[in-house]
């Protein structure tokens, strides 16, 4: 659609000839609102259309298939019960998985040494069409519970709206991706802000850090207990909400610390928001202004809506 700037100041230039120019833009504008979702000659295409096509943006259904995000800092040798996470996105298959990673030239590359490791992709970005799933290195893959083969080899056709599962074997593996279409193309690099906007959907981590970190301002409710609203990522669905130690948080109060005895959660809204209910020993005053953080970086609160 191409809207014409009219020209309303040339002496020239009659009512009559605005009147068409605008009439003529609008005319665009209706044609182009009139246009339908889908695959045929004159529709807005689909993102599976554009995929089949051989359009390259968002093509990779498998979200962090460069593993650059890690929430929860696993390091080392990862071992990992089975539907336990690591890597942002990925779990442990029905036997566990063991793995290790390391990163060279940019490119993060994991050595499965025992089990699988897994992704579940939602169904909400799932249409019915082929699928071809592709990776880097010598560990074998399979879409839902199909059979393992070779990268560019393993192929399904989806059903639209239901979650799809990309698991892999014993082996390297570095950037997995799952596409529409019947041919496997290049893997589709996405810059770490927009990966990490893609996790933040399904999992999310407030006062991991090096030391102290701020976790939010709140109010005393009594002597012993104050509510601290927190706001996260809006989630795919209502998260659970946990810490790792209740003790790793403390309550300030006009700048001094009253380390709290329990915490708890409350009034989950909407999918991004909470409160955080801190106990401590008495010492506080109904309506006290105070401020919740945690106190090292293995005191933190997760957020998980993962699937």
């Amino acid at each position: 659609m191409t809207i014409q700037l009219i020209d309303v100041v040339t002496p020239d230039i009659g009512l009559k000839t605005v009147g068409d120019k605008l009439n003529n833009n609008f005319s665009n504008v209706a044609h182009a609102a009139s246009y339908e979702v889908g695959a045929g000659a004159g529709q807005v295409p689909r993102n599976s259309d554009l995929a089949l096509s051989g359009a390259n943006f968002g093509k990779n259904l498998i979200i962090n298939g460069d593993f650059s995000v890690n929430q929860e800092g696993v390091s080392g040798t990862v071992t990992l019960s089975a539907g336990e996470y690591g890597h942002d996105m990925f779990k442990a298959g029905a036997s566990g998985c063991t793995y290790t990673f390391g990163t060279s030239g940019g490119l993060t590359t994991i050595t499965i040494t025992a089990g699988s490791l897994l992704q579940i992709i939602e169904g909400q970005t799932l249409e019915s069409n082929p699928v071809v799933l592709s990776w880097e290195g010598t560990a074998q893959g399979r879409i839902d519970a199909g059979a393992y083969g070779s990268s560019g080899a393993v192929a399904d056709t989806l059903t639209g709206g239901v979650n799809v599962t990309v698991e892999f074997n014993s082996g390297t593996l570095a950037k997995p991706q799952l596409e529409f279409g019947n041919t496997a193309t290049g893997f589709e690099y996405i810059s770490p802000a927009d990966q990490l906007a893609r996790c933040l959907r399904y999992f999310e981590i407030l006062g991991k850090g090096s030391g102290a970190t701020f976790i939010g301002v709140g109010h005393a409710e009594n002597t012993t207990g104050a509510a601290i609203p927190i706001n996260f990522s809006e989630k795919r669905a209502t998260p659970s909400l946990s810490v790792t130690s209740a003790t790793g948080f403390s309550l300030a109060k006009q700048g001094f610390p009253l380390p709290n005895t329990n915490i708890t959660f409350d009034s989950i809204s909407g999918n991004k928001s909470a409160r955080v209910l801190v106990t401590v020993d008495p010492g506080l005053t109904a309506g006290d202004c105070v401020s919740v953080y945690s106190t090292n970086g293995s005191a933190y609160i997760s957020i998980d809506a993962r699937l």
